[in-house]
Formats: C-alpha cells, structure tokens, sequence
C-alpha cells in the first residue's frame, strides 16, 4: 500500500512539474515540454530520490505504456503515401546524412570507448543510427512560426524529419534481434534469434495483410456511420494486440509491435476519423503517459558519469552534429545556399525522438553502459535548446529559399 501512494505522490509531482516546468520550456525556450519530465528524472537521479517507486512494478507500468504509446503514435503518423511523394533529394539527403553519423559515430563508439557498447560494432552501429535521427516534431512549430514550411528549406528539413522514421523502426526491430546474434550474450536467457526472427516476420505480414486490405474495412465502417465510441475501441484493440503479439516471444518486441499496430490502425480508419482519432491517442500518449516514460528516462541517467567523462559527451556532440552539418552543406549548397545549407545541418541536429526510446532499451538490455546511455542523454539536452535558439535566431533575419 505505501508504494501505491508513493507512486500516487510521483504522479502528481510529475503532473505538477510538467504543467510549470512545461509551459516555460516551451515559452521561452521552444522546446518540448516532455522535457521537463526529462529534466526532473535527471534531478531526483541526482539527489537519490523517490529510487524505490521508480523501480516498483506499478511505476514500471506506467512507464512502459508510456513508451509502447509513444511508439504507436509515431507509426500512426507514418504515412508512406506521403513519403512516396517525397522528392529524391530527400530520399538521398536522408540516405547520407544519416548514414554518416551513424558511419562515425559508431567508430567513435566502437574504438574510442567499445567496453560501453560491449564491445561488439553492431552494438555500436545501432546506437549511433539511433542517435542520428532527427526531432522533427521539435522543428515544426518553428518552421510554422516563420511560414517557411512549404519553402524548399521547410521541405527538406521535414522531409529529411519524417523519412528517417523508417530507420527508427529498423533500429527497433534491430536492437529486438541483437541480444540473440551477440556470442557474449548468447549464454544468458534472451530468446532464440529465430523464433525472434520469425515473430518480427509474423508482425510485419500482418501489417501488409492490413495494408492490402484495410481499405475495405475503412469503406465498411465509412458507410455505416458508426458511433464513435467503436473506433476508440479498435484503437485500444490494435494497440494492445500488437504489442502484445510482439512481447510473445521477446519483450522488446512490444516496442516493433507497438509501432506496427500504428501503421496498421492508420489502414484500418476511414479518412474522417483519422485526425480526430489522432488527437485523442496523442492526448493519451503525450498528455497522459508520456511524462513517466520520459521522467524514467531522466532518472535512468547517472550525474556522476557525466561528472567523470564529461570528454565522452563533448566527443559525441562534435562527431554527431559535425556530420549533420558536414553532410548538408555538400548535398545542399548549390540548392539552398551556403547559410541555408549551413542551417539546414544545424537544424537536423535536434535529436527528441524513437532514438530515446532504443537508447532506453539498449540500457535495460545490458547492451550499453549506463556512463554511454548518460552521456547520449546529455549531448541531446546540452545541445538542443542551443541549436532552438540558434535557429530560431537565424530564420528571423531572412526567409530561405
């Protein structure tokens, strides 16, 4: 009973941080007010508070649901229609910006410090591809602010923003995978890498089985004009379906299925639902769990590591947005312009994605030291108000091409 209530008091912290904490973030700073969550993890892992009720079952309850949330809002908003539409220069800039930092950040990771990725290089390249993707949800609103969406700078960047989802997923179902291909890992109790293989198999015919068909099942309730209550229900249905298909053979599975159910829910919806059912699933996702998800991330983060390696995080914030920066301004510069393309590899360095969610993963799989996982954390809250600042700054004195 006293954890209940510990927990209980952790809710209404939380809450109570994020309705302030938040609103000022997002005010003065334009970031995220998920942040603060963030933030007050990162300070009650700091004085050692509150220890036990974020390692009880209950908190794990909540955190957990938080993330699978999260997960399937980002495959809800995958829309792959869309994404065919994109042009090829953002095919292409999205192919090698992110394959050059994860190229050297995971050489980084690999021959500077390979005990925190178990020494093993495919660690290390999944933690670099994941850290390499982009916050476009963080850009939006300012790109929004200033009208330049449609510009061919505002494209691009959002382009770049959505494409790289994909690579989220395949870092998800990666990371799904791994522990069973490692031989250092293979001893302990991870699950066959082909009945991993074979469930991740079995997630994804679904998903195609859905989008072959879904559309038949959207005309149907098209037309039949049913109470709104029954698609809350289907999203509930899909939702937990999925992920629980996925944590039937691995947990981290649930996170693909997660993701999975998303696309799928999308195929399923006749198009006059789906904004209104996206408001309510972010409103659950964002409102309602995400805080503990995001404040367990913050308190998973060790202070002394950053206090006893602070050259790690400096090493990974240079070779991280160094190559964003590098990469765009080669790939842009005839397009958009020396500044543009300049900002444009600035920008793209905002990192407040799926990337937390498989650093997160990474760390509870073992597959990543703790003194790594902080350090990843760190680089994303050090460098991203500079770079909102900055950017901000820099549209307000022109509009790009």
């Amino acid at each position: 009973m006293l954890i209940l209530e510990d927990v209980l008091q952790l809710i209404i912290i939380t809450y109570a941080v994020s309705l302030g904490l938040g609103y000022l973030l997002q005010k003065f700073l334009r970031m995220p007010w998920m942040f603060s969550s963030l933030f007050f993890g990162i300070l009650l892992s700091a004085v050692g508070s509150f220890r036990s009720t974020l390692d009880s079952d209950s908190f794990r309850l909540l955190e957990t649901l938080g993330m699978y949330l999260l997960l399937f809002i980002i495959g809800y908003s995958i829309d792959f229609r869309k994404m065919a539409k994109l042009k090829n220069q953002v095919f292409l800039g999205t192919a090698i910006i992110i394959s050059c930092e994860g190229f050297f950040g995971s050489m980084l990771l690999y021959f500077v410090f390979p005990a925190a990725v178990s020494n093993s290089y495919l660690v290390a390249l999944i933690t670099a591809f994941a850290f390499a993707t982009v916050g476009e949800a963080v850009l939006l609103p300012i790109l929004n602010e200033f009208k330049i969406i449609k510009t061919n700078f505002g494209q691009l960047t959002l382009g770049i923003g959505t494409l790289d989802d994909i690579v989220e997923v395949l870092m998800l179902a990666s990371v799904a995978v791994l522990p069973g291909l490692l031989p250092t890992l293979q001893a302990q109790s991870f699950p066959d890498p082909m009945m991993v293989l074979a469930d991740l198999g079995l997630l994804l015919i679904l998903v195609l089985v859905i989008a072959k068909f879904g559309s038949k099942v959207a005309d149907v309730l098209e037309r039949n004009h049913l109470p709104s209550f029954l698609f809350s229900m289907l999203t509930l249905l899909v939702f937990f379906s999925f992920v629980a298909l996925g944590n039937y053979v691995a947990e981290s599975l649930s996170s693909v299925g997660a993701i999975f159910g998303g696309i799928a829910l999308r195929q399923l919806l006749p198009k006059e639902k789906l904004l209104q059912n996206e408001q309510a699933i972010e409103f659950l996702g964002y409102i309602v769990l995400s805080p503990f998800f995001f404040l367990s991330v913050g308190a998973s983060v060790s202070v002394t590591s950053l206090i006893v390696s602070p050259l790690m995080v400096a090493l990974i914030i240079l070779v991280a947005n160094g190559s964003k920066y590098v990469s765009s301004v080669a790939l842009f510069r005839k397009l958009l312009g020396f500044k543009y393309s300049s900002l444009m590899g600035i920008g793209l360095g905002i990192r407040f994605s799926t990337g937390l969610v498989v650093q997160f993963i990474l760390l509870r799989s073992g597959l990543i030291s703790l003194y790594l996982y902080s350090a990843l954390i760190a680089a994303s809250i050090f460098v991203t108000p500079i770079i909102i600042i900055a950017y901000s700054w820099a549209l307000s004195k022109g509009k790009p091409p």
